[in-house]
């Protein structure tokens, strides 16, 4: 226990001592970094989670089978029936077994929310998840560009140049000089990048690993001699000593090495008593079992920077699901996705529920989290000869949070799909048709934007204004104030 507090107290006031002189990188934290858990207020949030490869989006929403239109139902049964892999003798047996029947409160008609989005339904059904219908993020078919163009923002973004800024990192940059967007994936998404060439992560906190993101130090528990310790020590000596000597050594090569060292380790060490403080992760989390042992973590990770958004300075979250190009055999691939993404024991669920009971001053921080869910792009209507689909464009993008007015924003389920189009091709019937793209996501992020900080949008999405929309004023109450 006294060493606990010896190494505590050392560590409060190395902390205090460099907020004083300030510190590098132009990284600050508040005084009370170190203070133990306890409530701290939550800013509004926004979680950009991006599925890798294309979801198939009318797999996961499917009308009810009372829908009005009989032969669009027979058309799309009769395009998509073998993608399931029970043969089910027609829509209604494959939708009652397959699908949760759920009600649009905007007033739209019933449709179905697949069984391994558990999660997905409940949200919905407590009005706090939005699907926007036809909505698109690239004009492409393309993995590459499409997923370029979705961390941009700009679906007509046709150059594949990765130097450039992400609309998160515009967001933030909007948000303050202090708030950052927290990458918790195992590489940082373009979705972060800032608007400086040559500085565009200064803005990007890097958290592959939370309960493992500070610089070592020594450990009580280790021998004195343990080979680590002394390694430790040395290097922290040498630092410290060299390091005093170099500050006043402005033009030295070698004093950004110090500098960076200095600052890692303050914010390492705030990080790390803060977890420390709040004890281990709930049994819940510590234990969640997925399929992508990737998205685990970044599901524990979520948890923790909700357990540290005023050191963090915790403005954007970047996560993603690779996974989704589901050209064969579908059902298996994109059901155990779905179910570890948006099922009711899945990632997502877990972490919220876990976030949901945190102390706060202010309001709950799951109350302050939005999540916005999109995909490359979408796939094709109908499914092909190995029982997948192929690439497609339009999809369905999602918001889920207590910020957002749950519903159906454009029409999810056109009639035209079944009508003969301009070259009189039946869209259900041909292949390479796919969901027509008609409302940009620039719309969508920009209203988004607006939740995080009026007048935003004009400056993350200057072209928002003209952007494609479905409807005129669809999206104008996606969003509480």
């Amino acid at each position: 226990m006294g060493a606990d507090l010896n190494r505590r107290e050392f560590l409060r006031n190395a902390l205090y001592a460099s907020l004083a002189g300030g510190t590098a990188l132009g990284l600050t934290w508040p005084t009370r970094a170190l203070a133990a858990c306890g409530a701290v207020a939550m800013p509004r949030t926004l979680v950009n989670l991006m599925l890798y490869g294309g979801i198939d989006s009318r797999f996961v929403f499917m009308p009810s089978p009372g829908h009005p239109n009989t032969s669009y139902l027979d058309k799309l049964w009769a395009a998509r029936e073998n993608l399931y892999t029970t043969a089910y003798p027609d829509y209604a047996s494959m939708f009652g077994a397959e699908y949760g029947l759920v009600a649009d409160p905007l007033g739209g008609p019933e449709f179905g929310i697949h069984n391994s989005c558990g999660w997905l339904r409940d949200e919905f059904n407590a009005g706090r998840m939005a699907i926007v219908a036809n909505s698109f993020c690239s004009r492409n078919r393309r993995h590459d560009q499409s997923q370029l163009n979705a961390n941009v923002g700009e679906p007509d973004y046709d150059a594949l140049y990765y130097d450039r800024d992400g609309w998160g990192g515009r967001l933030v940059e909007q948000l303050g000089a202090d708030s950052t967007t927290v990458e918790l994936s195992h590489e940082i998404s373009v979705f972060g990048h800032g608007t400086v060439i040559g500085e565009r992560l200064k803005q990007v906190v890097h958290a592959q690993d939370t309960r493992d993101i500070a610089l070592p130090n020594v450990n009580p528990a280790w021998h004195v001699a343990d080979r680590r310790n002394v390694l430790i020590r040395a290097l922290k000596s040498y630092y410290e000593a060299r390091g005093s000597e170099l500050k006043t050594q402005t033009a030295s090569p070698f004093n950004i090495f110090f500098q960076h060292n200095r600052a890692f380790r303050e914010f390492g060490d705030a990080i790390e008593a803060r977890l420390e403080s709040c004890g281990p992760l709930p049994p819940e989390l510590a234990g969640l079992d997925l399929y992508s042992h990737h998205f685990e973590r970044q599901c524990r990770n979520l948890y923790d920077i909700c357990l540290a958004p005023d050191i963090l300075n915790l403005r954007t979250v970047s996560m993603r699901y690779d996974g989704w190009d589901t050209h064969n055999n579908q059902y298996q691939r994109i059901t155990r996705n779905l179910q570890d993404v948006f099922g009711a024991a899945g990632g997502l669920a877990t972490a919220m529920q876990q976030i949901e009971g945190l102390p706060a001053a202010g309001p709950p921080a799951r109350e302050q989290l939005v999540v916005f869910v999109s995909s490359d792009f979408g796939r094709q209507l109908r499914a092909n000869g190995d029982r997948g689909t192929d690439h497609g464009r339009g999809i369905y993008s999602i918001l889920a949070g207590h910020g957002v007015n749950g519903g159906v924003y454009g029409d999810m389920f056109p009639d035209r799909e079944a009508l003969p189009d301009g070259n009189g091709r039946i869209p259900l019937e041909t292949s390479g048709a796919d969901i027509q793209g008609l409302t940009s996501t620039e719309r969508i992020l920009a209203a988004a934007c607006e939740w995080m900080q009026p007048g935003s949008a004009a400056q993350v999405f200057p072209g928002a204004g003209n952007a494609a929309i479905e409807a005129p004023g669809l999206l104008d109450s996606l969003l509480a104030a």
